[in-house]
């Protein structure tokens, strides 16, 4: 039986709380020949919130990367910021997904238009760039700031942006809101997004190809 595809998820900033969040996610998914771990960057902030937080945040990401290369088949920046992804693209040889770019551009695929749920106002310039930068102006209709991330408070965030014209799909815009994308689906009658889960699915493809290429 072929090796199984390993995955490392990491958080990059220091919460705990939410590397608990993003196992209880990915354990729901059947584990058949796929192997992951989650982990977090101690010297980072709690929470990433500006640029700055990033900066502090590299240079154990790029550590954690180097010391890993070997071990793991692809990585996930478990963090709707999509902090220091371009870095971690240039220090590992191996897929690295973030979880904003995985979840926006499925959101993308699957309307003509989506919503972000994001956690606090100074987080909502920060999404138009980053939708900006993964070309995909055209569908965003809105971001729309969630009170907290129990599932009622992002079904009533999501019923809001819903409302916005054109919002086919909701996009969860934070690692802290995984899981909650069958509840508020189930109320909204939308799509909704979960960048944990698109970024495994992608992850493990992407792996998986650079197996076949390497077969062939």
């Amino acid at each position: 039986m072929e090796d199984p595809i390993r995955i490392l998820f990491i958080n990059p900033n220091s919460d705990q709380h939410t590397c608990e969040l993003i196992q209880q996610t990915i354990s729901r998914f059947p584990q058949d020949n796929c192997h992951t771990d989650v982990t977090f960057l101690k010297t980072a902030p709690k929470l990433i919130s500006g640029y700055e937080d990033r900066v502090v945040a590299a240079g154990e990401l790029a550590q954690l990367l180097r010391e890993n290369e070997d071990h793991y088949d692809a990585f996930v920046l478990a963090c709707h910021a999509d902090p220091n992804l371009d870095l971690a693209r240039e220090v590992s040889a191996k897929p690295v997904i973030g979880i904003a770019e995985a979840s926006m551009k499925i959101a993308s695929s699957m309307g003509n238009g989506f919503a972000v749920i994001s956690p606090n106002p100074k987080a909502q310039s920060a999404k138009y760039a980053l939708v900006h930068k993964y070309y995909l102006d055209p569908f965003l209709k809105g971001v729309v700031v969630s009170n907290s991330d129990t599932p009622e408070d992002l079904l009533a965030a999501a019923r809001e942006a819903a409302k916005i014209p054109c919002v086919d799909t909701i996009v969860l815009g934070c690692a802290n809101y995984t899981g909650a994308d069958a509840f508020v689906e189930k109320y909204l009658g939308l799509p909704v997004i979960d960048g944990v889960a698109c970024a495994l699915f992608l992850a493990y493809s992407l792996a998986r190809y650079n197996r076949y290429k390497v077969k062939v």
